[in-house]
C-alpha cells in the first residue's frame, strides 16, 4: 500500500499496512484448473474511505478487509480472511454503513467494519465479486466460481429487514460471465455493469429499467461512470 501526499510527487509506502495483525496468514487467491495454478496474485483489489473519511478499508484478496481509523498510519483486520472478500465499497452519506463482496456471500457492516452479517438467502450462488450502492439499493454480482460461464446480478435494499432479489427490468436472467472486481458502477441514478464476455449494461434511473448499452468488448477490468 502506498501513499501521495497532497502536492507531492513521490509515492511512500505506507508502513502501517505491512504489520497487519494476521498478515503472515495471507494467501493468494489462486486455484489448479487442468493441472495448472491460475488466478491473480495476492494483491488488494479495492480501497474505500467512509463518507466522513474517518476509516478507510483495504480489501485484500485473500487477506480480509483490513481498516484503518487514523489515516491509514496504523491498521487492523476485520472480517475473516477465508470469507474471500473481492470489493469492498462504503455507503456516500451513512459513515457507518460499508459492503463487500465475497466468496462466501454478501457482507454488510453497519458499524463501519466493527462485525459484519453474511447474506446468502436469495443468491443462486454465493460468489459474489462487484459491489455498489445505488439510492436506496445495494447492486452486486453472483457467480458460482471465478471461472462459471454465468453470472447473475442482485439487488438488495440498503435497510437492515431487505430481501436479496434477482435484477430485472431488462437485465438479462444470466449474464457471460462473471461481473468481477470493479465492473458495477454507479453514480446519481446512473448503474454500468460489464460482464467477462464484454456485454455493457446501463441504468439511468437507479436500477428499475435496463438497457444493453454495448457488446464485444475487450475483457473489462472495470467500469467507470463520469
Amino acid at each position: 500500500m502506498l501513499r501521495l501526499a497532497p502536492g507531492g510527487s513521490v509515492l511512500d509506502p505506507i508502513d502501517g499496512f505491512d504489520s497487519v495483525p494476521g498478515r503472515d496468514a495471507w494467501f493468494a487467491g489462486s486455484a489448479i484448473v487442468n493441472g495448472q495454478r491460475l488466478g491473480p496474485p495476492l494483491g488488494v483489489r479495492s480501497v474505500a474511505a467512509n463518507s466522513n473519511g474517518s476509516v478507510l478499508f483495504a480489501n485484500v484478496h485473500v487477506g480480509g478487509i483490513p481498516r484503518s481509523m487514523d489515516g491509514g498510519r496504523t491498521w487492523q483486520p476485520t472480517i475473516d480472511i477465508n470469507s474471500d472478500v473481492h470489493e469492498v465499497r462504503t455507503h456516500q452519506g451513512d459513515p457507518n454503513l460499508v459492503v463487500a463482496a465475497s466468496a462466501i456471500g454478501l457482507c454488510i457492516s453497519r458499524d463501519a467494519g466493527a462485525t459484519w452479517t453474511i447474506e446468502r438467502d436469495g443468491l443462486h450462488a454465493s460468489h459474489c465479486y462487484a459491489v455498489t450502492f445505488s439510492g436506496d439499493d445495494i447492486i452486486f454480482s453472483a457467480s458460482t466460481d471465478f471461472f462459471a460461464p454465468e453470472g447473475r446480478i442482485y439487488q438488495r435494499p440498503v435497510k437492515p429487514d431487505g430481501a436479496v432479489a434477482a435484477v430485472e427490468g431488462g437485465m438479462p436472467a444470466w449474464i457471460e460471465g462473471i461481473a468481477d472486481t470493479g465492473c458495477i458502477a454507479a453514480s446519481g441514478s446512473s448503474i454500468a455493469v460489464a460482464d467477462r464476455a464484454g456485454n455493457l449494461y446501463g441504468s439511468d434511473d437507479f436500477g428499475q429499467a435496463w438497457s444493453c448499452r454495448s457488446t464485444g468488448l475487450p475483457v473489462p477490468s472495470g467500469v467507470l461512470i463520469c
